[in-house]
């Protein structure tokens, strides 16, 4: 990533950009624009075609003629929440006082793909932890609860979570469960995003244009993660207009950052 920029994202991996750049330009790209784009991020050739070759095999991508390459993701909850981040805020319902719960006492964290793969799924719908077993979350998302049980199955929690809906806890409780998120830290570091995507955006246009994808990728990458990560809480317990500024800000980097590597990706056709 350019110098200009503080934040140095993780770099991601061949199969992750391949994916990344499939569905962000919509049509299909060539073996050697895949493997060119690859050489920005440090990733050998070798280690595209190795990821090429088990994305076809497993269905992801399409291989055309003429070497081209085409994306074939099937449809998941998760691949949903990623591609659709820029419309999240329209999940939020105004909050009734009740809450949503994810029991998982029958769960074993011996194996950790597993536990990832559910904590992960409880991570991207806002739960967290009121007590050992037990993850809440304000039941204020407009979805019903069987739809949210199979987005969460889908995401991977783990078999044998119970999702339920609490209507009243008791004063105690109920104090304890509103202090759950640290919305002061969460408020802080929407802020940061905000401050690190206008500043990159204000200098895309200056870097060459290897340095302006690459970094627009990287950066646009973390910059969504962080979002996804918000809890999307009621007004009661967070106010949103942060995270919605970040939100309005980011989609307009990320548009930015796709006319930038069509032009980048024009170089290879």
């Amino acid at each position: 990533m350019d110098k200009a920029c503080n934040v140095l994202p993780r770099r991601p991996s061949a199969t992750d950009l391949i994916l990344d750049l499939l569905v962000t330009r919509g049509t299909p790209l060539s073996g050697q624009a895949l493997i060119q784009a690859a050489a920005l991020f440090g990733i050998g050739e070798n280690a595209v075609r190795v990821s090429l070759s088990r994305l076809i095999s497993s269905g992801k991508i399409e291989r055309l003629e003429r070497g081209l390459y085409e994306a074939r993701l099937q449809p998941s909850r998760l691949a949903y929440t990623v591609d659709h981040w820029h419309r999240r805020e329209e999940l939020r319902v105004p909050w009734q006082g009740h809450w949503l719960a994810v029991q998982d006492a029958e769960t074993s964290r011996a194996d950790k793909s597993v536990w990832r793969r559910h904590q992960r799924a409880l991570g991207l719908r806002g739960f967290a932890s009121l007590r050992a077993q037990l993850h809440i979350r304000p039941d204020n998302l407009h979805i019903s609860f069987d739809q949210l049980q199979a987005e969460l199955e889908s995401m991977g929690i783990a078999p044998g979570s119970g999702l339920m809906r609490i209507h009243q806890f008791d004063a105690t409780h109920e104090s304890h469960a509103r202090a759950l998120w640290n919305t002061r830290s969460l408020e802080s570091a929407h802020k940061h995003w905000i401050d690190v995507v206008l500043g990159s955006h204000a200098r895309l246009e200056s870097l060459p244009l290897a340095s302006a994808v690459r970094e627009s990728l990287l950066l646009g990458r973390a910059a969504i993660a962080h979002l996804l990560r918000d809890p999307l809480l009621p007004e009661e317990l967070m106010p949103s207009r942060t995270r919605q500024i970040l939100q309005t800000h980011l989609r307009s980097y990320q548009q930015q950052a796709v006319k930038l590597w069509l032009l980048w990706f024009a170089q290879y056709e």
